[in-house]
C-alpha cells in the first residue's frame, strides 16, 4: 500500500524529544497552547525509531513504537484510503475486533481494547485491493476514502484603595495582579496541553498505514509492514494516526524527562522581612521559566509576588532573580532535591499594623524539592524555601522562609 500527494514538509525530530524542547520555541510554544489547547490524534514517529522499526519482522513492527502525540493545529496529512476488513476467519494468532479488523492476539492480551478504536466505514465498492507484502495480516487496504459511521481563573481583588493601602504605592498591586493573572493562565493552558501531552509506546496493527512527509514536499502512505529502509531515505517527519487501521492502543507512558524547556507556577506561604524582627507572612505566588540541559538539572528565571491591600494598610514584595534546581533522588514517582538561588528583591509597606519602609535588597534562597510526577511532561510540586536578606540596618530581620505547591510543565 503506497499512496503519494502533495504536504509541506516539517523539520525532523530525534526519538525520544520533543519538537518544543528548544529554548528558541518557547515564545512561540507559549502562544501556540494559549491559541491551540487541542491534542490530536496524530502521533510522531522519529526517523530512527522507524530505522530500528524495520529491521524487525513485518508482523512484529506494530508491537511497540515510541512516539509523541502532535497537536491538533499541527499541518495533518491527506487521510489514508480505507481500510476494510476482509471476509472469513483470520489466521491463527489473529483475532477479530467488532469492527470487524484482524488484529494479532497479542495486542489483546497484552493491551486489552484499544484507546483509539478502529473506524466504522460503510461498505463500498472496490475494484482492487493492494498487495500485503510481508504481513501475516489478512487486511488489504482499498483506494477509496474512509466514510465515518454518523453517530481563566479567578483572581483576588486588590480592594479598595485608601491613604494607608497600595493605592499610594504606585499601584503596584495592580501590576502584581496583572502579572499573577497571566502567570497562572500561562500555566494552566501549558499543563493542560502539553503537559498532557503524550510521550511513550504505541502499539497498531502490523498493517497500519504510516504518512511520511519527504523533503522535496511530496507525502506518501505507506503500510507498516511493507515500510523499508529507501522508504526513509528522503523523509523528513512519520506520523501515524490514532483513527486509522484498526486503531491504536497506548500502551505505556515515558517517566517524567525535564529535559528542555519548563514553565513552573504555584501558591502558597511567603514571608515579608520587616523592620524591628517583624515578619509578614502571606499569599505568595511564584512563577518560572528556564531550561533543563539535562533531566535532573535545570537553570531557571525565577519571580515570587506577596502583596494585600485593604482598607487600612498594605504591602507589596517582589523578587526576580536566578534559580538552580536538581533531582539527584527518585522513588518511583516522587523525585527529591536541592535548589539555589538568588537575586534582588523589592518591597514597601504602609498602613495600620505594618512599619512604613521601602527599599530594594539582594537575596540568596536555597531549600528543598520534592515532584511527584504525573506525566511525562508535567509535575506536581512542593518546595520549602529560606531566604537571607542582606541589610547593613540590623533592625532588618535577614532569614525568612516559605513554601509553595505548583506544577511544573517540561
Amino acid at each position: 500500500m503506497k499512496h503519494d500527494t502533495r504536504k509541506a514538509s516539517a523539520s525532523e525530530h530525534s526519538r525520544r524529544t520533543s519538537p518544543w524542547r528548544s529554548p528558541a520555541c518557547v515564545v512561540p510554544l507559549i502562544a501556540l497552547m494559549l491559541t491551540s489547547g487541542c491534542l490530536g490524534h496524530h502521533y510522531e514517529v522519529s526517523r530512527g525509531e522507524l530505522e530500528r522499526i524495520v529491521q524487525t519482522p513485518p508482523q512484529e513492527r506494530g508491537r511497540n513504537i515510541y512516539a509523541v502525540q502532535r497537536f491538533s493545529t499541527a499541518e495533518d496529512p491527506e487521510p489514508a484510503p480505507a481500510w476494510e476488513p476482509l471476509p472469513g476467519e483470520p489466521p491463527p494468532g489473529y483475532g477479530v475486533t467488532h469492527h470487524g479488523h484482524w488484529v494479532p492476539s497479542l495486542y489483546f492480551d497484552f493491551y486489552g481494547t484499544p484507546y483509539y478504536e478502529p473506524p466504522v466505514y460503510r461498505s463500498s465498492v472496490v475494484a482492487t485491493a493492494a498487495d500485503v507484502h510481508g504481513s501475516s495480516a489478512g487486511g488489504g487496504v482499498h483506494g477509496a476514502s474512509p466514510v465515518p459511521d454518523s453517530g481563566a481563573p479567578s483572581s483576588a481583588s486588590s480592594g479598595g484603595s485608601s491613604s494607608g493601602g497600595l493605592g499610594n504605592l504606585n499601584g503596584v498591586d495592580k501590576l502584581l495582579v496583572v502579572a499573577v493573572v497571566v502567570g497562572v493562565a500561562v500555566g494552566i493552558g501549558l499543563a493542560a496541553t502539553e503537559g498532557a501531552r503524550y510521550e511513550g509506546s504505541i502499539a497498531v496493527h502490523p498493517h497500519h498505514p504510516v504518512h511520511l512527509w519527504h523533503r522535496d514536499g511530496r507525502q506518501s502512505i505507506v503500510a507498516l509492514d511493507e515500510l523499508t529502509a529507501a522508504d526513509l531515505s528522503t523523509v523528513s517527519e512519520v506520523t501515524l494516526s490514532g483513527e486509522e487501521g484498526a486503531g491504536m492502543w497506548l500502551s505505556g507512558a515515558a517517566p517524567l524527562n525535564r529535559a528542555g524547556f519548563s514553565y513552573q507556577f504555584g501558591a502558597g506561604n511567603d514571608s515579608l522581612a520587616l523592620p524591628r524582627g517583624l515578619t509578614e507572612r502571606g499569599p505568595g505566588f511564584r512563577f518560572a521559566l528556564g531550561y533543563y540541559p539535562t533531566k535532573t538539572f535545570g537553570l531557571l528565571a525565577d519571580t515570587r509576588l506577596q502583596f494585600e491591600d485593604n482598607a487600612v494598610r498594605g504591602y507589596y514584595n517582589a523578587r526576580l532573580g536566578l534559580e538552580a534546581q536538581w533531582y539527584p533522588l527518585s522513588l518511583w514517582r516522587l523525585h527529591l532535591g536541592p535548589f539555589v538561588g538568588g537575586g534582588q528583591s523589592w518591597s514597601a509597606t504602609a498602613g495600620v499594623g505594618l512599619p512604613t519602609s521601602e527599599g530594594t535588597r539582594p537575596y540568596i534562597s536555597f531549600g528543598a524539592l520534592a515532584e511527584l510526577e504525573l506525566t511525562t511532561r508535567l509535575g506536581l510540586t512542593f518546595r520549602w524555601t529560606q531566604d537571607w536578606l542582606p541589610s547593613s540596618n540590623p533592625d532588618i530581620r535577614g532569614f525568612v522562609s516559605s513554601w509553595s505547591l505548583g506544577l511544573a510543565v517540561y
